[in-house]
């Protein structure tokens, strides 16, 4: 059920313009398709969706999509530190005798004809950024075995080049081409495969169009090094528009259409909702699930939700909840609450596991992973909270069907979730072990770890506290430190957390990357009243409670000596607050129009 995102290109000193999927292919960098593209985007805003669209369109001769001979799509959770070449062999068939480096060879022959999309390089252990390394070459050797290299990728032979054939174990029409020796002869021997590490840093396949996805911090490291920023033209995906939404949605409740109208004006009416959530496919796949079998209450409480830690507290109960009805009928009954209890019980190992593997950048679990709790992982993965895959030990050994389970979240978020609530809980069982933790492991982590703090600090204002005093200790350097703090004491909802994120900041400006989530969070906290500026320009989009919250800050803060909107998207409550309570600001207005101003009135 694929619906558009919303994408951006950035150019001219990361100014942004709109992008349509169909016109992906259609970039020119110096009169040609871009070879290194990163695609960053916020946890949720649909990245492995739009790598999975190309494939599905390439499949299925999408003309948005050029007829490659091969479309490798690689999720980084599953690549670990293995090369080009044994990925690919893993995508063929059993029976197809070419090697990895033989694959290797055909691919650096033939480098125009791939294309390689990386999801998730936030999710990658290898080192893309190594100073004083031109990027070292591994060793050719035959592939290791299925279990090591598990990443998934959809291929197909250009009609006029290769015959299509169908993938004799999968459940789908998978499309893979024939790879021969003939075809993929040459110095693979002396050569060498190419590590994942080579193509990201272009060291190899420099002229093979590699897409890259990740979340936001880890794009942060190819843009301070100068040679690889050079390499990249850099697209924003920025979820679903107000329309998207709406369409989502609809085809959610295809046979329910009160019902669906009932949700959408929920996105229109609760602007925390329609700013911070609904723009995410995970977060409205979520709300769609949950608004399906709410009660009446659980639906007035839906229209309450104001940070991310809430809906994900709430989904997890639904989950939770879900499957307990399905053990016993009687929601009120001392049986079931026992039972909702053992499940928390069992969730407990999943979380420590969950933890370990945040910190060690693990996303795919063995079962001794979680030390023989069959129990926790049987009861997870019927709760929903884990997934379960089952494959041979070695897709290239016919002589050993042993099946391996491998176990892994549905999503980094929730893996993200299931770490918080261990992180927490060692407040109380570890103190000492919690401390170690924030001082050595999170915080210095801060924006790998910002979804981690949100959840952390949301199970319980005494950790909010703790946690805030620890980050305002540490040095704040710039606009992106002040926004995480009210980013986190927001997630807190605590007042006392909030009153510690204040102290010590003197300038505060709310510019245009600052999110909706952080605009509610500087007036929950109370920030407001230090702002000193905003600039708000083309991209500035507010619903009915932010507009109404940014008027308010205009008319009464008297720090405040610079306003810029711009042609930012403002609600009508903005300028009803702002007629009435205008004659208390000490800003006049300047060029009115599309583009105005205010500034103070004493011309400063």
């Amino acid at each position: 059920m694929y619906t558009n995102l919303v994408l951006e290109e950035e150019y001219r000193k990361k100014r942004k313009r709109p992008l349509e999927y169909s016109d992906l292919f259609k970039l020119e960098v110096n009169g040609e398709f871009p070879k290194r593209i990163m695609v960053q985007g916020e946890a949720g805003a649909g990245k492995t969706t739009f790598c999975a669209k190309i494939a599905w369109d390439w499949i299925n001769d999408n003309p948005a999509v050029p007829k490659f001979v091969w479309v490798l799509v690689v999720p980084f959770r599953e690549a670990k530190q293995y090369t080009i070449g044994e990925i690919a062999k893993s995508y063929l068939s059993k029976d197809n005798p070419a090697t990895a480096c033989q694959i290797t060879e055909y691919i650096r022959s033939n480098p125009k004809e791939v294309f390689i999309a990386f999801d998730g390089l936030d999710e990658f252990k290898g080192k893309v950024v190594q100073e004083g390394e031109a990027g070292s070459k591994s060793e050719c050797h035959q592939p290791k075995s299925a279990d090591q290299t598990k990443a998934r990728s959809e291929s197909k032979m250009n009609k006029n080049k290769r015959q299509k054939l169908t993938h004799p174990e999968s459940s789908s029409a998978t499309l893979q081409p024939i790879v021969t020796s003939a075809e993929a002869s040459g110095s693979s021997s002396e050569r060498g495969d190419i590590a994942l590490t080579d193509i990201l840093r272009s060291d190899e396949l420099a002229t093979c169009p590699v897409l890259v996805t990740s979340r936001p911090w880890k794009v942060t490291e190819i843009r301070d090094n100068v040679s690889l920023r050079n390499l990249y033209t850099f697209i924003h995906v920025e979820g679903f528009s107000k329309n998207s939404v709406e369409g989502y949605i609809h085809k959610y409740f295809p046979e329910d259409v009160a019902k669906a109208d009932q949700l959408i004006q929920l996105t229109k009416d609760n602007d925390i909702i329609s700013e911070n959530m609904a723009p995410y496919p995970i977060y409205i796949a979520m709300l769609c699930l949950m608004w399906r079998k709410a009660s009446d209450v659980k639906l007035k409480k839906f229209k309450s939700f104001q940070t991310f830690s809430q809906i994900f507290d709430e989904m997890f109960e639904f989950l939770k909840v879900h499957y307990a009805q399905k053990e016993i009928t009687d929601l009120d009954s001392q049986d079931f609450q026992a039972f909702r209890c053992r499940i928390d019980k069992f969730m407990e190992p999943i979380a420590k596991v969950a933890f370990i593997g945040l910190q060690e950048k693990t996303l795919i679990f063995k079962e001794e992973d979680f030390e023989q709790c069959s129990d926790s992982i049987e009861t997870a993965c019927r709760v929903g909270v884990l997934s379960k895959e089952k494959k041979l030990s070695s897709i290239h050994d016919k002589s050993s069907p042993f099946l391996q389970s491998t176990f892994f979240f549905p999503h980094k978020l929730f893996q993200e979730y299931m770490a918080a609530v261990h992180l927490a809980s060692l407040y109380e069982l570890d103190h000492n072990e919690f401390n170690r933790l924030i001082e050595q492991v999170v915080l210095p982590r801060k924006e790998e770890f910002r979804h981690l703090l949100y959840f952390t600090v949301s199970r319980d204002k005494t950790i909010a506290h703790h946690v805030m005093k620890c980050m305002v200790q540490g040095d704040i350097q710039d606009s992106s430190d002040v926004d995480l703090l009210v980013n986190v004491s927001f997630e807190s909802q605590d007042l006392d957390t909030a009153a510690l994120a204040r102290g010590g900041m003197s300038y505060l400006e709310i510019g245009s990357p600052t999110t909706a989530h952080t605009i509610a969070g500087y007036i929950f906290t109370g920030l407001s009243k230090d702002v000193v500026q905003i600039d708000h320009g083309v991209h500035g989009q507010f619903g009915p409670i932010i507009s109404h919250d940014v008027a308010e800050i205009i008319c009464s803060v008297p720090s405040l000596k610079d306003v810029s909107l711009d042609v930012a998207s403002l609600h009508s409550d903005f300028y009803a607050e702002l007629a009435k309570k205008g004659n208390k600001s000490k800003l006049v207005l300047v060029n009115p129009g599309r583009k105005w101003r205010l500034i103070s009135d004493d011309g400063h």
